[in-house]
């Protein structure tokens, strides 16, 4: 069986140093309060659904983390779902707070959420990002979406920008959301805060009756 190590809770401070260190914060709120503020450069996937899944296809188990969490039980969910797919480095979590964050010097990050409803009207304005799977994207997509399946994005690599065009509007999204900011957050390490998500998804699209665009696989 696993072993679970004691979590302790850190500091703004001490997150500021660990993270300079060369640590990761993992931040496991739902996406409405990670889109709200963040620590810069942190990942996020939320503590519902597929948590550890997700976790141990993006995250290097090698690596330290640091779970953001809305509370200790939180935390100590995700630290022990982290150690039954071997992701044992937790050292430690620490609470979101925005002004003990900028106190300590930390970056802060924010993402704009957007709804179909809101952008069905401006929907050539912005570069759509589908991150669901291929065959997820084969069997219907927003009209003009480019696919980049959360799976092929790796926190440490640039390949994402051979895709996105940094100088244009992202909006992220997939089936409900979840997936969608996960996405967003890997993109965000690479300095472009212009990237939104798209919170209710190609569900959301489909349930307002609008239409999609099929595209052969052969493309």
């Amino acid at each position: 069986m696993p072993q679970f190590s004691a979590l302790p809770l850190l500091t703004a401070a001490q997150v500021a140093q660990e993270l300079h260190g060369g640590s990761l914060a993992l931040d496991t709120r739902p996406p409405e309060l990670f889109a709200a503020f963040h620590v810069r450069e942190s990942i996020q996937i939320s503590l519902p659904g597929n948590f550890a899944s997700w976790a141990a296809i993006i995250i290097d188990p090698s690596r330290k983390l640091i779970l953001i969490a809305e509370d200790v039980k939180h935390a100590k969910e995700a630290q022990n779902r982290l150690v039954r797919v071997g992701l044992e480095c937790v050292i430690g979590y620490a609470l979101a707070d925005e002004h003990d964050w900028r106190k300590a010097g930390l970056p802060i990050g924010r993402i704009s959420i957007e709804r179909c409803e809101k952008i069905r009207h401006t929907l050539p304005a912005w570069q759509l990002v589908d991150v669901r799977s291929r065959a997820e994207w084969l069997r219907g997509h927003l009209p003009g979406a480019i696919s980049l399946p959360l799976l092929d994005l790796d926190p440490d690599l640039d390949l994402r920008m051979r895709v996105i065009d940094p100088s244009r509007r992202g909006l992220v999204y997939c089936r409900e959301g979840f997936r969608a900011t996960t996405a967003a957050s890997i993109l965000l390490r690479d300095g472009n805060d212009d990237i939104a998500i798209l919170v209710d998804g190609i569900e959301g699209w489909a349930a307002l009756g609008l239409p999609l665009e099929m595209t052969s696989p052969n493309l």
